[in-house]
């Protein structure tokens, strides 16, 4: 297994396994509104900033 830093490219597939590990991860803990309002395009915005 290759493991490379990840670059800018990535942002999109980060953003998507963030907000669905997420949703799984919280499904029983969060309120279901607030998982669901959770935006891939927002996250990926977050990626690309940090």
């Amino acid at each position: 297994m290759a493991i490379r830093e990840a670059n800018l490219a990535d942002a999109p597939a980060i953003a998507k396994v963030h907000v669905d590990t997420w949703r799984t991860t919280y499904s029983n803990l969060m309120p279901a509104k607030f998982l669901a309002d959770l935006s891939y395009e927002e996250r990926e915005t977050k990626w690309v900033k940090f």
